[in-house]
């Protein structure tokens, strides 16, 4: 994400992962859904680890996320046509910026505030204690 909140990017940068993929076809476009007026879901960026959809179900007890589909196809969809006919509200656990680590759920206007070299994992790497951290020079 370019906020550098993303714990998925920082995980990438710790490992020395700086390219996209070669191989395209492993990344299907998914829908963005905006329809809501405060909350844009895009599952393209989705890694489908579940946290929106079991944040919803026992702590905001709403039921608004669900994976649909199958295999490459399988995606995180909402209970309702689009985002906006569901009751996922602001308040919500589920779209809390701790709970997506990759900012597939974000509140409009507020996903991309912080500039680069100012992003969090830009002043410091991520370190969960399990890997010797690398400096940048090293990698």
């Amino acid at each position: 994400e370019a906020s550098g909140r993303c714990e998925l990017q920082a995980m990438g940068y710790r490992l020395g992962i700086t390219q996209a993929t070669k191989y395209p076809y492993l990344q299907p476009v998914r829908p963005v859904d905006a329809s809501h007026p405060d909350i844009v879901l895009d599952t393209n960026r989705c890694i489908l680890c579940g946290r929106c959809i079991r944040a919803s179900r026992d702590i905001d007890k709403k039921h608004v996320f669900e994976y649909v589909g199958r295999g490459i196809r399988k995606r995180v969809g909402v209970n309702g046509y689009n985002l906006a006919d569901t009751d996922i509200a602001l308040s919500d656990r589920a779209i809390d910026l701790a709970t997506c680590p990759v900012g597939c759920i974000i509140q409009k206007g507020r996903g991309f505030f912080a500039p680069i070299g100012e992003r969090q994992f830009d002043k410091r790497p991520i370190t969960l204690g399990i890997w010797p951290v690398k400096e940048r020079s090293e990698q």
